[in-house]
């Protein structure tokens, strides 16, 4: 693993705290432009990366929006409670963890349905990124934003604002995870995915059982030892 991956990490936070208060100061309204990424990193005295892991965090947490060759939007403002961008929120107890798992589980599958039934193809070029990204997060032995912004793009995918809620929410338990991701989550939200473009509603609700089973029987594991 690259050793400067925690001060990155912490870099990331802090500029993701920056922005937060860049919004609440006023100085961006929602549907304005936020300031650019060079001027983001010249105002922190950080690096473009720092700044473009923390906007991805803000946007899947629909505080941010990015617009295709235009820039990166507010959105959201006062996202409150459920979205809120917290990464410090890892409880480390392994039963509500399991309790969590279980929520998902009765949730996801049916949230995947409804997105291979409504998504655009925005929604499908935001999923497609994210697989991309979490590969390439995996091979540089890091955790990308793109890991959990998955399942926030999927659920952006239903177009149902109370399903983007509550899937914010659960990814916020998921932000101080320590444990990396794997090749065979790229290969889950790849088969997710594939079925949401192939508007396969059944498909895409197994392959999400698929991929909750296996973080399931994961974690368990991990509890055990």
């Amino acid at each position: 693993m690259d050793r400067s991956d925690g001060k990155r990490r912490t870099l990331t936070q802090e500029v993701v705290e920056g922005i937060l208060d860049i919004i609440k100061s006023g100085k961006v309204q929602v549907n304005e432009a936020i300031p650019t990424e060079g001027q983001i990193a010249q105002m922190f005295n950080v690096s473009r990366t720092a700044v473009r892991e923390a906007t991805r965090t803000l946007i899947a947490h629909g505080v941010l929006e990015t617009r295709r060759g235009i820039g990166t939007f507010l959105r959201d403002p006062a996202p409150g409670p459920l979205r809120s961008p917290d990464l410090t929120t890892w409880s480390g107890s392994s039963k509500a963890l399991m309790e969590l798992l279980e929520f998902r589980m009765i949730l996801e599958p049916q949230l995947a349905a409804l997105a291979a039934r409504r998504a655009t193809d925005e929604d499908l070029a935001e999923l497609k990124r994210c697989v991309i990204e979490l590969e390439k997060g995996i091979a540089r032995g890091i955790k990308p934003a793109e890991d959990l912004g998955f399942h926030l793009a999927l659920a952006r995918a239903t177009h149902n604002g109370s399903l983007i809620d509550v899937a914010a929410m659960i990814s916020r338990f998921y932000e101080s995870d320590p444990y990396l991701p794997t090749s065979a989550d790229v290969t889950e939200h790849d088969a997710i995915f594939e079925a949401v473009r192939k508007k396969n509603p059944t498909l895409a609700e197994r392959k999400m059982r698929v991929h909750l089973d296996t973080l399931q029987a994961l974690y368990s594991l991990r509890a055990s030892s």
